[in-house]
C-alpha cells in the first residue's frame, strides 16, 4: 500500500507528459523525479492501451492505478488499497474496473455507424501494425502494444470535412457510443470517459488516506471530463487545432502553461513543487512537506 500522500496527480499522456512526436519525457523528467521523492501518486489517464501504458510506467518508473483508452479500464494493482474495490475483478495482478464496451463491440458500432452515415473511415483494426507504426511514428514494437486494445478504437475519417465529421459523430451518438476527437485520430468506445475513471479513483484514495489534493494536466478535449473534477487543473498547451482556447473555454478555472508537451507539463508541476521555475502557474498544493 502507498504511503498516505498530500496530493495526487493524474495526467494525459500524449502531448502532455509524453512528445506528440517524438514520444518523449524527456523534458519532464526532472520533476517526475521530484514526485517520486515525495510519494506522491501519479496516476496516467490515457487513450493509450495497457499494454502501452504499463510500458511507459516501467520507463518512469512508477506502479500507480491507470486510466486506459479514454476511461474504458481502471487498473489498480493488487494490494494497493486497503480495501476490495467495488465494481472489480481480478486480471494479471490488477484489480480492474472495466467501464467501456469491449473492444470487437465498439469496432462492429463504429463501421455500422459509418455505413449509415455515409462516410468512410479507418481504424486500428483494419490497419496492421506496420502502418500504425508508419502513420504515427511509433516503432514496430511499440505499435503492436498499440493495436492491443480492449475498449477504445482510434480512427480517421477517410476525407475528414468537417461535414462529414460532424455527420459521422451524429451517428456514432445515436448508436450509443461516445467519439472524442484526437490529433491524429478520433476515438470511439463506450459510454464513459476520462472523468469517470478518476472520479471513482479520486473517491478511493480519499477513502484509503483522507482529504487530499487533486491536480488534472491535460492539453485536449478528451481531458475535459477530469479536469473539471480536480482541485488544480492545468491545460499544457497544445498549438494543434486550437485545442488549448476549446480546453480552456470547457475548464476556465484551469491553469494554461506557456510551454507545450513534457516542457509544459514540468512547467505547470514545477509551480506546484514551488521551486520557482514555474513563473506564472506558481500554486501551493501541500507538497513543501
Amino acid at each position: 500500500m502507498v504511503q498516505r500522500p498530500a496530493c495526487v496527480v493524474f495526467t494525459d499522456v500524449d502531448g502532455c507528459l509524453v512528445d506528440h512526436t517524438t514520444y518523449s519525457f524527456e523534458e519532464a523528467a526532472a520533476a517526475l523525479a521530484r514526485l517520486r521523492s515525495r510519494g506522491v501518486p501519479l496516476v496516467l489517464c490515457s487513450s493509450k492501451t495497457r499494454a502501452e501504458v504499463e510500458r511507459l510506467q516501467q520507463e518512469l518508473g512508477t506502479t500507480d492505478p491507470f486510466v486506459s483508452e479514454n476511461g474504458g479500464g481502471l487498473f489498480v494493482p493488487d494490494g494497493y488499497f486497503p480495501f476490495d474495490l467495488p465494481g472489480a475483478r481480478p486480471m494479471a495482478g490488477y484489480q480492474v474496473i472495466e467501464l467501456g464496451r469491449p473492444y470487437t463491440e465498439v469496432v462492429e458500432a463504429l463501421h455500422a455507424a459509418a455505413r449509415k452515415a455515409g462516410v468512410r473511415v479507418v481504424g486500428f483494426n483494419d490497419m496492421t501494425v506496420a502502418e500504425v507504426a508508419a502513420e504515427t511514428g511509433l516503432s514496430l514494437p511499440a505499435a503492436r502494444l498499440a493495436k492491443l486494445r480492449e475498449y477504445d478504437e482510434p480512427f480517421r475519417i477517410v476525407e475528414g470535412d468537417p461535414a462529414q465529421r460532424a455527420r459521422m459523430f451524429r451517428a456514432l451518438s445515436a448508436a450509443g457510443l461516445r467519439a472524442t476527437e484526437g490529433g491524429r485520430y478520433h476515438h470511439v468506445g463506450g459510454p464513459t470517459d476520462k472523468g469517470v475513471a478518476v472520479s471513482l479513483l479520486l473517491r478511493f484514495f480519499r477513502w484509503a488516506h483522507g482529504q487530499l489534493v487533486s491536480v488534472g494536466l491535460g492539453d485536449g478535449p478528451n481531458d475535459v471530463p477530469f479536469l473539471r473534477l480536480v482541485d488544480l487543473a492545468f491545460v499544457v498547451a497544445n498549438p494543434v487545432s486550437g485545442a488549448t482556447e476549446r480546453v480552456s473555454r470547457q475548464v476556465p478555472s484551469a491553469r494554461v502553461t506557456t510551454a507545450a508537451g513534457p516542457a509544459g507539463w514540468h512547467e505547470a508541476m514545477a509551480g506546484i513543487l514551488g521551486n520557482g521555475e514555474g513563473a506564472g502557474v506558481r500554486v501551493r498544493a501541500g507538497l513543501d512537506a
